[in-house]
C-alpha cells in the first residue's frame, strides 16, 4: 500500500511541475498501446514522445534507460529537435514529462528522483 502511495505522490509531484499550454492535458496513449505487447518500453515511450511534441521525424533519440521504480515501468532519456536536446520521463506507457513544459531545473530534479541518476532498475 505504501509504495502504491509513494508512485502516487512522485506521479503528482511531477505533473505539478509541468508548465505551459500543455501542463493541463494529459499525455493521451494511443488504443493500441495497452494492446501491442511486443512493443519494446524504449519504443512505446519515443511514440508518446513523439505524440506530444508534434514531430513528424524531425526529433532524433538518444541515452534511453528503463526499468522500474516501485513496480511501475519507466524510461528516461533524451531527444534532440530543432538544435537542442531535451529530456523525457515516461510512467507507466501512460504520463509523459518532457523538459520543455516543465519549469526551470524541476526536470533535473524529476530525473534524479525517477531515474536515479543513471541507476535505474
Amino acid at each position: 500500500m505504501r509504495t502504491g502511495i509513494l508512485i502516487a505522490a512522485g506521479v503528482v509531484a511531477l505533473a505539478a511541475c509541468r508548465s505551459g499550454p500543455e501542463a493541463n492535458n494529459q499525455a493521451e496513449s494511443a488504443p493500441e498501446a495497452n494492446t501491442v505487447g511486443a512493443e519494446s518500453e524504449t519504443a512505446a515511450a519515443e511514440r508518446l514522445v513523439r505524440s506530444r511534441i508534434g514531430s513528424n521525424g524531425e526529433a532524433s533519440f538518444a541515452q534511453p534507460q528503463t526499468g522500474t521504480r516501485q513496480g511501475v515501468s519507466v524510461v528516461c532519456g533524451s531527444y534532440r529537435q530543432g538544435g537542442r536536446e531535451h529530456r523525457y520521463i515516461v510512467v507507466n506507457r501512460d504520463d509523459v514529462f518532457i523538459e520543455p513544459e516543465m519549469r526551470e531545473g524541476q526536470m533535473a530534479q524529476a530525473v534524479t528522483e525517477f531515474c536515479g541518476d543513471g541507476e535505474l532498475g
